[in-house]
């Protein structure tokens, strides 16, 4: 396992998944598929009455509390479902799972804003009532990043649209350490050998969604 920051940028080029990069846990009828260069996240032919995810585990890599770095994806969801259909970022305390970052894009394919993304945040696996949130119009593609400075122990979550010149929207920060922050709760980081584990992830509650609506594309992992 590394300890540091090792660059990673993957387009699913291949149209499979490298498993010395990447491990699949799937749940209920959830299902990850690499086509068309692309991370495809379906439920189907069924959906189970309590909750369908899975997500791909970042192997062998885990940034340090103490190194700055961000993550970026490329999130496509034309689900339509609002908050019950969303994939994203899974961002984790190392050191005890059960704190967690879900930076997630739901996408809003109507012509006033709406709820389409949002950062929710779990401490000794309860949510904080605390989140952030983005509403836009007309928007089933984006561009999400995390950034997390190890100067401030804060995390930075931005929005953007995909295509040039996109302007990055932020919906604000959280701070692991408790202190600071627009939302904060102590993980109890190790000062000298914390690290974040990362997942992509997808979710549906009680929800059929077809292949080619929602698929995750371009991660990258970088210094800032």
């Amino acid at each position: 396992m590394s300890h540091a920051l090792t660059p990673i940028a993957d387009g699913f080029n291949n149209n499979a998944l490298d498993p010395a990069r990447w491990q699949v846990s799937q749940f209920g009828k959830a299902k990850f598929k690499v086509s068309q260069q692309r991370v495809n996240f379906f439920i189907f032919p069924a959906f189970d009455p309590n909750e369908d995810y899975g997500y791909l585990e970042l192997l062998n890599n885990q940034p340090g509390f103490n190194e700055s770095w961000q993550v970026a994806l490329t999130v496509n969801n034309t689900s339509g479902q609002g908050d019950r259909i969303g994939a994203g970022f899974w961002i984790y305390n190392a050191d005890d799972p059960s704190d967690v970052i879900f930076f997630e894009f739901y996408g809003n394919p109507a012509k006033r804003d709406r709820l389409c993304a949002s950062a929710s945040f779990v401490l000794d696996g309860d949510y904080l009532k605390a989140s952030l949130e983005h509403k836009a119009a007309l928007l089933t593609k984006a561009k999400l990043r995390v950034i997390f400075n190890a100067k401030t122990k804060l995390f930075t979550f931005k929005v953007a649209r995909t295509g040039k010149n996109a302007d990055w929207t932020t919906l604000g920060t959280f701070s692991p350490t408790g202190k600071g922050g627009d939302v904060r709760a102590n993980w109890n980081l190790n000062p000298g050998s914390g690290r974040f584990g990362i997942r992509l992830e997808g979710y549906g509650e009680r929800r059929l969604l077809e292949g080619g609506k929602v698929y995750l594309d371009s991660f990258n992992l970088s210094r800032p």
